[in-house]
């Protein structure tokens, strides 16, 4: 053992040092934001965060392609030789503990340190504000069965108008095409977005477009539709899904982009997005989708719910249709599963109790906006 174990050098020390100074700080200043919601709303949200992002997304405006996975695959490469480097090393060399404890594990901590000061700075502390609450100056009602039928009929009436005015073509397998071309649809939503007024704190901020990276197969196995890496600020979506959902999916990753971190806020801010844009085949997209947050709640009393469902048009119903066959073959998977429970902790350990379940927490939010829209047209 004496000769595995010696005592810390100097270097060791200093990494140590190092590690729990980045670890620590990380901890301290993620429990203080979640202590002053309202300096981070007003200092890193309204001021820094614009900045940050336009900086962070420059690299990635600059090519067609996601930066992300490319940074990734590097990354993974990279550790595949290290570890290839650190065993031929290790036939010729035994490994001593001590500069395994000493130099390999505060590195790893320093590492990670570093690594949840980049996240924080660059997404993480949005967790730590009511960002939908602020932006709209909404506050979700108590649950009201009359006020959600109500709304689940209009959500349905104008997704089958939207349907009908968009006339896109269809297919028995995948339900409606995509009328307009994918960098339309991201241009379109983008224009949405800047003219959305709850956001004007954001107009000097620019943002690197959405994307539909080279592993969208592997997401789809994974059952992820799209996700927001914030250490490049792209948006990512699977290009595969069928066309209906593919509007209100990429609008989420751009709410994501924008600050919205908790996913009940992103759809529902994805909803509003996809309703006041110019086209109707993307306002459809955005009725359509808060219609299933509004029928999935509505479904807890079985009369109300049978009432509405008989408004589903053929055609609202067929995109259903489609997009549950394509979900549904990836689901059951164990890559699925694995990434849910992921997603889940990942939720959870960012102040999100509900975890995966707060997808479904949109329709408070949806309901108090129809009010607010309701009583400022009288």
């Amino acid at each position: 053992m004496r000769r595995l174990i010696r005592r810390p050098s100097a270097l060791a020390w200093s990494l140590w040092l190092l590690a729990s100074a980045a670890s620590g700080s990380a901890c301290g200043l993620r429990f203080l934001a979640e202590r002053h919601p309202a300096r981070v709303e007003a200092v890193y949200a309204r001021r820094l965060y614009p900045a940050l992002a336009s900086w962070v997304s420059l690299p990635a405006r600059l090519v067609p392609f996601s930066l992300a996975e490319c940074l990734l695959g590097a990354l993974l490469m990279g550790s595949l030789g290290l570890l290839l480097w650190a065993g031929w090393r290790g036939r010729r060399q035994r490994p001593r503990l001590g500069i395994l404890l000493g130099r390999g594990l505060p590195v790893a901590i320093l590492v990670f340190g570093l690594g949840a000061h980049g996240f924080l700075l660059l997404f993480g502390y949005h967790y730590a504000r009511p960002a939908a609450r602020n932006a709209f100056n909404l506050t979700p009602p108590p649950p009201d069965p009359v006020a959600l039928e109500q709304f689940a009929r209009l959500c349905i009436e104008r997704a089958n108008a939207e349907l009908a005015a968009a006339a896109p073509a269809r297919t028995t397998e995948r339900g409606s095409e995509l009328p307009l071309s994918l960098a339309q649809l991201a241009d379109l939503l983008a224009e949405s977005f800047r003219h959305c007024p709850e956001l004007a704190y954001l107009s000097d901020a620019c943002f690197a477009p959405p994307k539909a990276p080279w592993s969208s197969g592997l997401m789809a196995r994974a059952g992820i539709s799209g996700i927001f890496i914030p250490f490049t600020g792209e948006p990512h979506y699977d290009p595969n899904q069928p066309a209906g959902s593919l509007p209100f999916t990429i609008a989420h990753e751009m709410a994501h982009q924008r600050g919205f971190a908790f996913e009940s806020e992103a759809n529902f801010v994805a909803a509003v997005v996809c309703i006041r844009a110019s086209h109707p085949y993307i306002r459809y997209s955005g009725w359509a989708g808060a219609a299933r947050y509004a029928l999935r709640d509505l479904a807890r009393a079985p009369e109300r719910y049978a009432a509405v469902t008989p408004l589903i048009g053929d055609a609202l119903r067929a995109d259903w249709q489609a997009q549950g066959r394509y979900w549904s073959r990836y689901a059951s998977g164990r890559l699925a599963r694995v990434s849910a429970r992921i997603n889940h902790a990942y939720l959870q350990a960012n102040g999100v109790a509900s975890g995966i379940a707060n997808y479904s927490e949109a329709t408070g939010w949806l309901l108090a906006w129809q009010a607010a829209q309701r009583d400022s047209s009288r």
